[in-house]
C-alpha cells in the first residue's frame, strides 16, 4: 500500500479525497507540524515511509543533496493548483502506477506531462 505524508500545502479536500479512495494519508497540517522545515519533513517521511505530496518545488532540490535519503516525493506542478484539478491529475495516476515506480524516486506532474526522476 502507498503511504503518503501531505505537505501543508496540500488542500484537505484533496487529502479527504485519496482517503476516501483508500490511500493512507498523514496531513503535517492535522498533525500540528505546520512550519516544519522540509528537511524535518524529509526525514519523517522516511522514517515512515511515506512518499511526500506537495506544491513546494523546494523538495525537488533537497533531496539532490549528498546523502538525502527519502522514499519519493509527487511534486504538484499543475498550473492550476485548484483542489478539483489536483485531484482529476492525481488519482488516474496513483491507481494505475505501482509503488516500485514512484518508490524513491521524485514524480513531477506539470500540465501534460509527467516526469519519473
Amino acid at each position: 500500500m502507498i503511504k503518503f505524508l501531505a505537505d501543508e500545502n496540500i488542500a484537505f479536500r484533496v487529502i479527504e479525497t485519496l482517503r476516501e479512495e483508500k490511500f493512507n494519508v498523514l496531513s503535517i497540517y492535522e498533525e500540528k507540524l505546520s512550519g516544519l522545515s522540509d528537511e524535518k519533513i524529509l526525514r519523517m517521511a522516511q522514517r515512515q515511509k511515506r512518499i511526500i505530496l506537495t506544491h513546494d518545488k523546494d523538495f525537488g532540490n533537497l533531496i539532490h543533496q549528498p546523502h538525502q535519503l527519502h522514499s519519493g516525493i509527487i511534486l504538484l506542478r499543475l498550473k492550476n493548483q485548484s483542489p478539483q484539478n489536483v485531484i482529476n491529475h492525481l488519482i488516474p495516476f496513483l491507481k494505475k502506477i505501482k509503488l516500485d515506480k514512484i518508490k524513491n524516486r521524485l514524480v513531477v506532474f506539470q500540465e501534460g506531462r509527467i516526469r519519473i526522476i
